[in-house]
């Protein structure tokens, strides 16, 4: 869940292949399992995502795929990853993706993590990231992958940095458009000070890049 009492900035974030290479695939909760992308799962896409406050509504956030995603189709099918309940309902999302620009050339990226607010706290948000991981060893192998977050997402960061992603100082990142995130590291690290232990902001700014 997005946490907007804060100030937003934006976070780049990357895991080196001498890392990445290592992360070992999941093992969900009883009952839980992963499926890729089919046709019509934007609807569970959108109601995920909107679920968490990325977007204001399912409505709109399925308005998003369809247009940034949908014509991609091939792609999302070994991608987009989601997690499903025991009565096969799609309750956490994420996607192995990756941004292509003139100016940073071809860049993996993680996209998109969310788990529905009822299923947070059982480990989902850490195995689905893990198996997007995983993936990337196959689909970008010898690669690092990327990803923007925010300050909203402080849970995320911790959950990223553990798992083994730098926060980035300056490094730029595309996103699916191809247009450039902005990196706000100075003023980022400052709004976490409100949200984060001072030893977990810490260890995040002395092992940033």
């Amino acid at each position: 869940m997005l946490d907007k009492s804060i100030s937003y900035k934006n976070i780049i974030m990357k895991i080196d292949w001498d890392k990445l290479k290592n992360i070992k695939a999941p093992v969900l909760p009883d009952g839980f399992s992963f499926r890729f992308f089919t046709a019509g799962d934007e609807e569970h896409w959108a109601r995920i995502e909107a679920s968490v406050l990325e977007f204001d509504s399912a409505t709109e956030a399925k308005d998003y795929f369809e247009k940034s995603y949908i014509p991609h189709m091939k792609h999302l099918q070994k991608r987009c990853i989601f997690v499903c309940n025991k009565d096969g309902l799609p309750i956490a999302t994420t996607s192995s993706w990756f941004a292509d620009s003139a100016e940073l050339g071809h860049q993996p990226s993680l996209h998109w993590v969310a788990v529905c607010p009822e299923y947070q706290g059982l480990g989902i948000g850490q195995a689905i990231v893990q198996q997007a991981l995983v993936n990337f060893q196959e689909l970008s192998p010898d690669m690092a992958v990327w990803l923007h977050t925010q300050t909203w997402s402080h849970a995320a960061i911790r959950l990223y940095h553990r798992l083994g992603f730098n926060v980035m100082k300056n490094s730029k990142l595309a996103n699916n458009d191809a247009k450039i995130y902005q990196n706000d590291f100075d003023e980022a690290m400052q709004v976490l000070q409100a949200v984060m232990s001072e030893k977990m902001l810490d260890e995040i700014c002395k092992t940033a890049k």
